[in-house]
């Protein structure tokens, strides 16, 4: 029910001219959070010029949103509505209105690198081809190494929290702190708590990337290392139970 509202709601905010979607609210939604490699402000080459757009990824889909009129979208239409492939392809439907009749094509973007795409676009008027170049932001690595950084620290508060309450858990069962049983109580507890991380990270990171069929008939896979994950996080919480080192200090 609530991805259901959540549609409603989105498709108000950005296909309704009432609710127009500008350059500066895009910028202002996508200045917050970590982004896909196809989010952004980009310019669209045409044969009437260059238009912009804003490409937003949302919970359930990716949004093309026009930020100019042109001759088939007014400022704040969605423009298209498209899925991930893979790393570098995206594919789905633009609509547009040409001259009061509705059109809808179908289309694939091939990414090359950050800052610039390929469409390939296919509709009762046969194959076009046109280019995207990002306009913001146009260092798109160092904005997301902004939040790379945020999610790290996040992540030491939450193994530090976790290591105090199994040492408070393990004082609370009898075993006296420095004792070998203390040390197996709080490894055993700890553990147990690194394991419910992994399965909570692996379960949001299939979400947001379930892979979906390209056009082709292939499905691409971005993997997330779950062992590999949980064993750096074993290893900072053994360092700290034995006082080795400090979470965010020189762990």
């Amino acid at each position: 029910m609530k991805k259901i509202l959540g549609i409603v709601v989105l498709s108000l905010l950005l296909s309704g001219n009432a609710y127009a979607m500008t350059e500066s609210k895009a910028m202002e939604l996508l200045s917050n959070k970590s982004l896909d490699k196809i989010e952004g402000i980009w310019g669209r080459e045409g044969s009437k010029g260059i238009k912009r757009y804003a490409i937003v990824k949302t919970e359930d889909s990716i949004e093309v949103i026009a930020l100019q009129t042109s001759t088939l979208f007014k400022i704040g239409d969605t423009a298209a509505i498209i899925s991930k492939n893979s790393s570098n392809n995206y594919s789905g439907q633009m609509f547009g209105n040409l001259k009061g009749e509705s059109l809808i094509s179908n289309i694939v973007y091939t990414m090359s690198g950050t800052n610039r795409f390929i469409e390939s676009n296919n509709s009762k008027y046969g194959t076009i081809t046109l280019r995207w170049n990002r306009e913001w932001p146009i260092d798109f690595d160092s904005h997301n190494a902004k939040f790379k950084i945020q999610d790290e620290k996040e992540e030491e508060k939450r193994l530090a929290l976790m290591i105090n309450e199994v040492k408070k858990t393990c004082s609370i069962l009898g075993f006296e702190s420095g004792t070998e049983k203390f040390a197996d109580c709080t490894l055993k507890l700890y553990s147990q708590k690194v394991d419910e991380l992994i399965a909570e990270k692996q379960t949001k990171f299939q979400q947001t990337n379930t892979t979906t069929q390209s056009s082709s008939g292939t499905n691409t896979t971005i993997i997330y290392d779950p062992v590999r994950d949980r064993q750096n996080n074993i290893n900072k919480g053994m360092k700290m139970l034995s006082g080795k080192c400090t979470l965010g200090v020189d762990c």
